[in-house]
């Protein structure tokens, strides 16, 4: 007997394949998860680029307000020029409004840290600005707001920058032998010539590295002088030691206590500056006294001393001492390249300009 087989109807699988509408999902997620990456990049990129403003506008608002407490010792007019310049860089399309206690005024310190240099707030002599430029909640113009950042709960960030220039200010004693035995041979030369020669080496150095500096000039032999007052115009000083003659004795005490008195602010010095003493000679002091009085005064007015033995017959011990009091340096020159090569590296160390 047949049987009639009945023929079932062709179905077409693709009609109920599961993975195809897993995949609509999947397509979906990544674009999603593109979507919010793209978001999120765009507000990244304006933070980076808000940020890098910020600095900007900091740093030029630091060496604005430098530059003009060097120039000035003004601490107004200095925080007006840090304000000013701050005004002239743009954050987030506007320019950085700095209130005035955002504009801070110190010194400068050798670092905790084994290297580098601090910013002391609120001591003197003022020779550093630290600006604070902000974008936070503290600001006048408040914090930055972001464009996508909602989707997360985020409406705005608020960052801070911290800059700090400390300007050259330094107010300078040159204070010169012209003693008798400045007149004996230095190598071809004799030493007041060698001296001449390392004069000029430090003024050209003391204009190109540190042009807010100013230069008095006292001499001595018997008797000291005060030939320049402090004065920002170094040709009168290199003009005037060209004219020096040697004669006389040694009077090293008189001499130093001339040098401090003239870096008190009555003799034209500043109240912000920092005040260094150079004393050079190339002898022994015969006439005058012992000079450690006299650098017990100027340390006392917290004037550096460095100081500068020329030739072998300088005493050498008495001038470390009195380098030691004032808290500077002494270097030893046998000859004439040697003694403008102390003079140079003097007025370098004079000429630190700090950004932090």
């Amino acid at each position: 007997m047949k049987m009639n087989h009945m023929k079932m109807p062709h179905l077409d699988k693709t009609q109920f394949n599961p993975r195809r509408g897993a995949m609509l999902v999947l397509v979906l997620l990544v674009i999603v998860i593109l979507l919010v990456c793209a978001v999120f990049t765009v507000d990244v990129a304006q933070m980076h680029l808000a940020r890098a403003e910020l600095r900007t506008a900091t740093d030029a608002a630091a060496r604005a307000g430098s530059e003009a407490l060097a120039r000035t010792q003004n601490q107004e007019i200095a925080t007006q020029a840090a304000i000013e310049a701050a005004a002239r860089n743009s954050v987030f399309n506007e320019g950085l409004q700095l209130r005035r206690e955002d504009v801070i005024f110190g010194s400068q310190a050798p670092g905790n840290n084994g290297g580098g240099i601090d910013f002391v707030a609120g001591q003197q002599p003022f020779s550093a600005v630290q600006v604070l430029g902000r974008r936070d909640a503290l600001a006048p113009q408040g914090r930055i707001p972001l464009l996508f950042a909602n989707i997360f709960g985020v409406s705005d960030f608020g960052p801070v920058q911290t800059a700090t220039a400390a300007a050259s200010v330094r107010d300078i004693a040159l204070v010169l032998d012209r003693s008798g035995s400045m007149r004996l041979d230095a190598g071809g030369t004799t030493r007041l010539d060698a001296l001449k020669e390392a004069v000029e080496v430090f003024i050209a150095e003391v204009q190109a590295s540190s042009p807010n500096s100013r230069i008095s000039l006292i001499s001595y032999s018997t008797n000291a002088s005060t030939d320049l007052r402090l004065t920002d115009n170094f040709n009168t000083v290199s003009n005037q030691v060209e004219n020096f003659d040697a004669n006389g004795f040694t009077n090293i005490f008189e001499a130093l206590r001339l040098g401090s008195n003239s870096l008190l602010e009555a003799n034209g010095g500043r109240e912000f500056s920092n005040k260094s003493i150079i004393l050079m000679t190339d002898g022994n002091f015969n006439v005058g006294g012992d000079p450690t009085p006299s650098a017990q005064l100027a340390a006392g007015r917290n004037h550096d001393i460095h100081t500068i033995t020329f030739s072998n017959g300088a005493n050498q011990q008495i001038m470390q001492d009195v380098a030691g009091i004032g808290g500077g340096n002494h270097i030893h020159a046998d000859n004439g390249d040697d003694l403008a090569d102390a003079f140079r590296e003097i007025a370098r160390s004079f000429s630190v300009t700090l950004i932090q």
